[in-house]
C-alpha cells in the first residue's frame, strides 16, 4: 500500500509539473506572437519614417534643451556682471573700491610691470611681492567717476624717493656783537 500511496503522489507531482511547464510554455508563445506582432509594428513604422522622425524630433529637443540650459548660463552671468557693476557704483561713492574689478595684486602686477618706465629712485614704500599686497589698500588713494557710460576709478600710489639727504642741525652759539654786552 505504501508503494501505491508513493505512486499516486509521484504522478500528484509529475501532472502538477507537468501543468506548470503547460503554463510556461504557452505564456512563452503568447510573449513571442506579441513580440513577433510588435516587431512587425516597428517594421512598419520604420519604413513609413515615422521612426526615423521620432528619433530627429528627440535628437532636435536635446539640442534646444542644451541651448536653453547655456543662454541661462549666459544670462545668469550677465546678471552677475551687473550686480558686481551696481554694487560698484554704490561703493564707488562711499570711497571704496570695487574687489572684482580691480585687486591688490593686480595693482601690485601693474606697478612691477611699469617700474621699467618709472625713475629708479622712485620705488613704493612696501616691498612689492605678494605677501605684502594686503598693504597696498593702506597707500592708494583713488577718484572714480562716471565718464558717459563708464566708470573710471583713477588710482593713486604714494611713492618714495630713495634719494639720500644729509640733515644738519644748526647750533646758535653765543658771538659778541658790538654794543651788546652779554
Amino acid at each position: 500500500m505504501d508503494f501505491l500511496k508513493l505512486s499516486k503522489e509521484q504522478i500528484t507531482v509529475v501532472k502538477t509539473t507537468l501543468r506548470s511547464i503547460n503554463s510556461t510554455l504557452l505564456t512563452a508563445t503568447e510573449n513571442e506572437k506579441s513580440l513577433s506582432k510588435g516587431l512587425e509594428e516597428m517594421a512598419t513604422h520604420e519604413q513609413d519614417g515615422e521612426i526615423k522622425e521620432m528619433f530627429t524630433a528627440y535628437s532636435l529637443l536635446l539640442t534646444i534643451n542644451e541651448h536653453a540650459m547655456q543662454l541661462n548660463r549666459a544670462i545668469d552671468k550677465c546678471r552677475r556682471e551687473y550686480e558686481i557693476l551696481i554694487d560698484a557704483v554704490i561703493k564707488s561713492q562711499k570711497g571704496v573700491i570695487q574687489p572684482q574689478l580691480i585687486t591688490p595684486a593686480q595693482i601690485l602686477e601693474q606697478v612691477n610691470h611699469s617700474q621699467a618706465d618709472m625713475p629708479s629712485d622712485i620705488s613704493l614704500p612696501i616691498p612689492t611681492s605678494a605677501t605684502y599686497q594686503h598693504l597696498v589698500l593702506r597707500i592708494v588713494t583713488f577718484d572714480v567717476f562716471l565718464k558717459g557710460k563708464f566708470l573710471v576709478y583713477v588710482i593713486r600710489l604714494q611713492l618714495t624717493n630713495n634719494q639720500f639727504f644729509n640733515l644738519y642741525h644748526a647750533l646758535p652759539l653765543p658771538i659778541k656783537v658790538r654794543g651788546n654786552d652779554s
